[in-house]
């Protein structure tokens, strides 16, 4: 096994989240339709980098050389319905 084989052996954990995300209209609508409007669900998929009392943070991409990730997206506790990590490694 080579190094970047050990490496990848040893990146974080998938993670899939289902969770209530905002979303914005930029027009004009009645204020009764507006007030009708829900949270979109969303199902989001990423490297698992931590868990904190206030969030999950999952990124898109690992650098294999370097302990950086790429697109950290921050989900707060209050927006998931649901939560699940795999082990693929």
């Amino acid at each position: 096994m080579t190094k970047s084989d050990e490496s990848y052996k040893s990146r974080a954990p998938i993670a899939e989240i289902l969770w209530e995300d905002a979303w914005v209209e930029a027009k004009d609508f009645p204020t009764e339709e507006a007030a009708s409007f829900k949270p979109i669900i969303r199902s989001t998929v990423g490297y698992l980098i931590e868990e904190t009392e206030e969030c999950v943070i999952l990124a898109t991409d690992l650098y294999m050389e370097k302990d950086m990730a790429n697109t950290p997206m921050i989900i707060p506790w209050s927006m998931i319905l649901g939560y699940w990590q795999f082990e693929v490694h």
